[in-house]
């Protein structure tokens, strides 16, 4: 597997990332890192204490990196639930959480399954 067909296996847009960083080295150190930050847990952490204004900020932050390394799936998954949480007034919706949670367990597959490839 390559990294393009990595792109492909996450629902990621590997065209956009490549417009960006240039090259398939810079791109494959970009998303490693991911592996390393820690949005996706404070924002499950902000959901489970029922912090919506921490939620609303985790989420924001899950979006941001996500689109940055061309995530799409999760980048559109953490958008909906940003948007959801944006006026701070209702916890997150727990339909919106699976599809954080299912996309980010497909990111991080596909790059374990890259990793050991």
């Amino acid at each position: 597997m390559d990294i393009k067909e990595l792109y492909a296996k996450i629902g990621g847009n590997y065209e956009d990332v490549l417009g960006r960083l240039m090259k398939d080295s810079l791109i494959e150190k970009f998303a490693f890192m991911y592996l390393k930050d820690t949005s996706y847990e404070t924002l499950i952490a902000a959901i489970d204490a029922g912090n919506i204004s921490d939620s609303f900020r985790a989420a924001h932050s899950l979006k941001g990196v996500s689109a940055n390394l061309g995530f799409e799936e999760l980048r559109k998954a953490a958008s909906d639930l940003t948007e959801q949480l944006r006026p701070q007034t209702t916890p997150a919706d727990a339909a919106m959480v699976e599809a954080v949670k299912t996309a980010q367990a497909k990111v991080l597959a596909g790059l374990k399954e890259f990793q050991g490839a």
